[in-house]
């Protein structure tokens, strides 16, 4: 099992909190989860639970690393692994992964040690419920977005160890992550939170009209599909997007590094999709998957379009399904640029939008092909 410093200094921690404030990529989870995976299998008649906001999230990030690192360790039995629970058994202990938007969990049966993952979108009345139910520790991790409720928990309980990490901390990280998070560097609250695992400045977000829902409604009046192009670096991003009662249902269908045009034609018609608006950027790319049999053109795109967009979709109430966990990262995390002072200007900044801008150009299409607009 190869360790890096944040998992040495979580594991010779031996209060009853223990949190962990970092940048990305510091390998907070992934050292937190090793640890709990040790207890598991040294220790008799444990429980272990790892909780996140919701149950989606919790199966693409933490449950989903955890499964790799069995796998990795030549230690994953599928007999063991409890999918209708979604548990992991190690003789006669175990660890379940739930969502802290289960009230039957965070109310119900106690357990040895607990893992808050991403603790920053999580209720303090959600962690109030968990702790008094939890007897031994509990880990948390978050990213420092902006103070919270961690924050002044800090201020007056002395019965915890804070651990600070970067993505310097983390040994094994891949130079490629590395040169893709110093790139950044000129962004100074995302450096700041990102880079530096320092608290950052709850800046002005772009988009406040949006909550998370169970699903998409079956009757909608329209549903159609937005596309961002990605490669190596940056997802290609594929967005569902239907109109509801006076609101948008948008569901993150896709959102994934090296996709050729090939697999994201392939994509959509496996899933029976039957209208595309794309980013018009990419005209081959278009061409290319329109050759496949699917209907799809180009995104217009014009002088002011961006904030034509945004100002669109700022019109109705955002449903966002819960299992698209990207897009709910991209909308907590799309803000307003600053100026050399430090004011908010009127531009968004290049980041967090690939979901987003598959969401913009189904809506400039559907939405705004009566309304009187001037492209230059």
């Amino acid at each position: 099992m190869e360790t890096t410093n944040v998992f040495d200094k979580n594991l010779q921690a031996d209060t009853r909190l223990i949190i962990n404030q970092g940048g990305t990529s510091s390998s907070k989870t992934w050292s937190i989860l090793q640890i709990l995976l040790l207890h598991a299998i040294k220790r008799d008649n444990l429980v272990i639970s790892v909780v996140s906001e919701t149950l989606p999230h919790i199966k693409r990030g933490a449950m989903r690393d955890f499964k790799i690192m069995l796998q990795n360790e030549g230690v994953y039995d599928e007999s063991n692994h409890d999918r209708t629970n979604n548990a992991f058994y190690f003789g006669t202990s175990f660890i379940e992964f739930f969502g802290a938007d289960s009230e039957d969990k965070v109310r119900g049966p106690r357990r040895d040690i607990l893992f808050l993952n991403e603790c920053n979108n999580i209720k303090q009345s959600t962690f109030d419920q968990l702790e008094v139910r939890t007897k031994e520790r509990i880990f948390l991790d978050y990213n420092p977005v902006h103070e919270f409720w961690v924050h002044e928990l800090m201020s007056y309980r002395d019965d915890y160890t804070y651990i600070h990490s970067t993505y310097r901390d983390n040994d094994l990280l891949d130079e490629r992550i590395i040169k893709s998070i110093e790139q950044r560097k000129h962004v100074e609250n995302w450096w700041r939170v990102y880079g530096k695992g320092e608290v950052g400045q709850l800046e002005g977000v772009v988009f406040n009209n949006w909550q998370q829902v169970d699903g998409f409604p079956d009757n909608c009046k329209w549903v159609i599909h937005g596309l961002d192009f990605g490669y190596t670096n940056d997802p290609t991003a594929l967005i569902k997007l239907g109109y509801y009662d006076g609101a948008l249902y948008i569901d993150e269908m896709l959102y994934l590094t090296g996709l050729t045009n090939s697999e994201i034609g392939n994509f959509i018609k496996n899933h029976d999709i039957s209208q595309v608006i794309a980013d018009s950027a990419e005209p081959k790319s278009i061409e290319e998957i329109y050759r496949q049999g699917v209907n799809i053109r180009g995104a217009e795109k014009g002088k002011d379009s961006i904030m034509y967009g945004i100002n669109l979709l700022q019109e109705y109430p955002m449903l966002i399904i819960k299992r698209s966990t990207n897009l709910i990262k991209e909308l907590r995390n799309y803000s307003w640029q600053t100026d050399k002072e430090g004011k908010t200007i009127n531009k968004p900044i290049d980041m967090y939008n690939h979901g987003l801008d598959g969401i913009r150009y189904a809506a400039m299409y559907q939405l705004g092909r009566k309304q009187q607009f001037v492209w230059a």
